[in-house]
């Protein structure tokens, strides 16, 4: 199956039939580690907040605006950095990336002060912002229209993995480690895999000939249209994840006195539920395909879907029971990565290849600014005395905002309009 969805690197005609395998299979194995490294990066300081916080003095000022700097920072590296992509290649500006946002991690443990610890989240935000427009590039060069969806869904899963599994790291290694030494080993993991993707990765940077599905004409509408209606949906609803992520930890501690030792547990299974989400999100519209459904349209239906399922979010603020609040929030998180993953298979399908990186990341760059102001606004609604019944709100119908945002810039109707093809075998046009 698998090496039907993935083409070998050029030039590599004469190599042996396990050659081939072995490349097929190695390419989405790396972006999906590099996936999880990333995400576990960006997690390990909330899952250790509690620790600096004695240790330190923070006050939630002061961790709303490292997380929102270092938000604003990924945000602007991810504008440039889609350009880059499409300029450099997928291979180098991913590697440099991951060697120096992994370098950028060991150093959190040489910090002492906020303002150190603010210099090294920017730091790592710089090359982390690589990581999105290189691996959607990656996706959309390598695999057929008709796998696309359901390999960014398998790739999406990969921050939903680390989520999971990150806590329970964290719980068997900060006893033994301490907190320097905690970090200081996921900043390494990220070096290794530096190292097997410079070794190993074959990838092409120009789109190959692979058959398409229903929508094997260019888009009926502008590609500016295309890219608005993304990236409004990411500016909308990345907030929201990038609050969960965020914040989770500290919203369990405040609401059911958990600790960082005793957190592994219900953070595993919240984000669990998110990589489940990803996944069916990207293999739903295929089925839904199959039972006779334009493949657009069943993406929006998709999306609808995960917006609704968003909705009961503001129960953890009333909930005194642990299983319902986990519940809650690992169903908005599954919703997220469904609408995520629908969203981005919406933009490498429906522009130019040689505007993938671009696009992306432009999309990616809104999504964050939009995580950013988020973070720097829960500065404000934590604070002793106040009320974060405003945020949970806003995150309940955030999708339901996205989803309208997508469909008044890039209405299904208009992107099939000019679509269907008599031949869908036909390759799909290099552009």
């Amino acid at each position: 199956m698998i090496r039907r969805l993935l083409s070998p690197s050029q030039g590599s005609e004469t190599a042996q039939p396990d050659t081939t395998e072995r490349l097929s299979v190695l390419i989405p194995s790396l972006l999906f580690l590099i996936g999880i490294i990333a995400y576990a990066d960006r997690q390990i300081l909330a899952l250790l907040k509690p620790e600096l916080d004695r240790i330190f003095g923070w006050t939630a000022a002061d961790y709303a605006s490292i997380s929102s700097w270092s938000q604003a920072t990924i945000a602007v590296s991810l504008l440039v950095s889609g350009w880059v992509v499409d300029r450099l290649g997928i291979k180098k500006t991913l590697g440099f990336g991951l060697t120096g946002w992994s370098l950028a991690t060991i150093l959190h443990a040489a910090v002492r002060s906020v303002s150190g610890f603010l210099a090294v989240r920017i730091a790592l935000g710089l090359f982390e912002g690589v990581g999105t427009p290189a691996s959607m590039k990656a996706i959309r060069t390598t695999f057929p229209r008709d796998a696309q969806g359901r390999m960014i869904g398998l790739l999406n899963a990969a921050p939903n993995l680390a989520a999971m599994s990150t806590p329970l790291i964290v719980a068997l290694l900060f006893p033994v480690l301490g907190w320097r030494g905690t970090i200081i080993a996921v900043g390494a993991s990220g070096l290794l895999c530096a190292l097997l993707w410079f070794r190993f990765a074959r990838v092409n940077d120009s789109e190959t000939q692979t058959s398409a599905t229903d929508h094997a004409e260019p888009s009926a509408l502008p590609a500016w249209r295309c890219v608005t209606g993304f990236a409004l949906g990411k500016f909308l609803t990345d907030p929201v994840w990038w609050f969960l992520l965020f914040w989770l930890p500290d919203l369990l501690h405040r609401r059911f006195a958990l600790e960082p030792s005793s957190m592994g547990f219900p953070l595993a299974v919240a984000y669990g539920m998110a990589g489940i989400g990803s996944i069916l999100g990207g293999y739903a519209p295929f089925f839904l395909t199959r039972a006779g459904y334009r493949h657009e349209t069943a993406r929006r239906a998709i999306m609808a879907f995960a917006a609704l399922c968003a909705l009961p979010l503001p129960l953890l603020l009333t909930t005194s029971s642990l299983t319902l609040g986990i519940a809650v929030c690992g169903l908005t998180l599954a919703a997220h990565q469904a609408f995520a993953t629908n969203l981005f298979g919406f933009i490498t399908e429906w522009v130019p290849t040689r505007m993938t990186g671009r696009a992306t990341g432009v999309g990616a760059f809104a999504g964050n600014i939009g995580g950013a102001l988020m973070l720097h606004l829960l500065g404000q609604f934590a604070a002793p005395g106040q009320s974060m019944k405003p945020v949970f709100a806003y995150c309940a119908v955030a999708y339901i905002l996205g989803w309208l945002a997508l469909a008044l810039f890039a209405p299904v109707r208009k992107l099939l309009a000019q679509s269907a093809s008599p031949d869908l075998n036909r390759p799909v046009p290099t552009v």
